[in-house]
């Protein structure tokens, strides 16, 4: 072996020591139900969660989604109403995780609130829209919202059986 072929092979050598815990790190929590949870896992990389922090985290992230899912089948709402109502469902639920934060890690998440009520995830809303959205007559309680919303889904599911 000459002498560069053994410097990449202890450049790889160090390189792959460095992998192998960062690789043991990002297994699932002990105790998630089974499943993808990529939310989880992006908030848990981004926010250093602890498995306990994860396992009280992971509910709440499902009843967002057990809300949006269903949202996204209203043909009933523009597109624009829509948004508006996946973006106040999301502030609420990244408002009850950050609860269970600790001040450094709510400073992360004050980042991912900011970053979902200006529309950097996938809506396209200007910040001053997620504003305007808060103050719309109707949407200000959103507990109210997100259990109208659950009503509304199973009454439509109740209507595509009946037909």
């Amino acid at each position: 072996m000459n002498i560069l072929q053994r410097l990449i092979l202890a450049a790889a050598l160090c390189g792959a020591l460095t992998i192998i815990p960062a690789a043991q790190d990002a297994q699932p929590c002990a105790g998630l139900p089974p499943g993808k949870h990529a939310l989880l896992e992006r908030l848990t990389a981004q926010l250093t969660l602890t498995c306990e922090q994860q396992l009280k985290i992971e509910p709440l992230l499902h009843d967002e989604e057990s809300v949006t899912k269903p949202l996204l089948k209203f043909t009933s709402l523009s597109a624009d109403d829509q948004q508006a109502i996946m973006t106040t469902i999301k502030l609420a639920a990244r408002r009850q995780v950050r609860t269970l934060l600790t001040p450094d890690q709510q400073k992360g998440m004050d980042s991912e609130v900011d970053s979902v009520a200006g529309g950097k995830k996938g809506g396209g809303k200007k910040k001053g829209d997620a504003k305007k959205m808060e103050t719309t007559p109707g949407l200000g309680d959103e507990e109210a919202l997100s259990a109208a919303i659950a009503d509304a889904a199973q009454g439509e599911e109740r209507g595509a059986r009946r037909r």
